[in-house]
């Protein structure tokens, strides 16, 4: 079983798209696998109607589950929430606004069983063009720290940040994760490469939200990013706990 774990903040403009974007996309690749898809839907404290809307999709759906969070707590904490229900021995993270396209989990699930590796990582940055709809100035400010994380962790690992990924259950299991915000895929991806587990990268485009507002904060995404420089370094190189 494949279990797709997807946090929700006010993104109800974007479930409405799912019974034709996500749901038959997905399940098409899972049945062209041979497996079983569930999906996994945790809103952090949304304050519009998206667990009304995803509460109507659940009642038509047997393969889906609904977590809530009060208040909004970070994804993070929504990942965990999330990966605490999974039935899957495979997990796919992935946003809720659809910006990593469905369909290219396809890619996802072929490179693991090509590469049986601990994580498949989809990237923006392995191939020219795949980053078109982003802003001149968010591209080079990611493509500059991601380079960073890469000198860091010393890896030829591209995109450390980002939520699109498959990995094996058992691997998260067996880790102690902490974050309680956007930096949880910085921080599973930084351990799995620290701890000598195999990560591979796919070619995957990054497309601009259609619907909803984006939650991102242009200074408190650079102070983000720097804190994790630091988180880095010192789980690498110090050999402290990530905190």
């Amino acid at each position: 079983m494949i279990s797709i774990i997807i946090p929700l903040f006010n993104e109800r403009d974007n479930i409405i798209r799912y019974d034709t974007d996500l749901f038959p996309v997905i399940e098409d690749i899972a049945k062209k696998y041979h497996e079983i898809a569930e999906f996994i839907f945790v809103d952090d404290g949304s304050k519009d109607d998206t667990v009304k809307k995803i509460q109507e999709i659940a009642k038509t759906r047997s393969n889906v589950r609904i977590a809530q969070h009060g208040t909004n707590k970070g994804m993070g904490n929504a990942i965990k929430t999330g990966l605490a229900l999974c039935k899957g021995e495979l997990v796919i993270t992935m946003d809720a606004d659809l910006t990593f396209r469905p369909v290219d989990i396809e890619k996802l699930l072929a490179k693991f069983i090509e590469t049986h590796a601990d994580c498949i990582s989809g990237s923006p940055y392995l191939e020219n063009g795949l980053m078109e709809e982003v802003t001149p100035f968010r591209l080079l400010m990611s493509k500059s720290v991601n380079f960073l994380y890469r000198v860091l962790l010393g890896s030829k690992i591209t995109c450390v940040s980002p939520i699109f990924r498959l990995y094996r259950m058992d691997i998260l299991r067996e880790m102690n994760i902490t974050s309680n915000n956007f930096e949880i895929n910085a921080e599973i991806i930084s351990k799995l490469l620290i701890s000598g587990k195999t990560v591979v990268e796919v070619p995957v485009p990054l497309l601009k939200r259609r619907y909803g507002v984006s939650k991102i904060n242009i200074r408190k995404e650079i102070t983000n990013y720097l804190l994790l420089m630091g988180k880095i370094f010192k789980t690498k190189y110090l050999y402290k706990e990530w905190k």
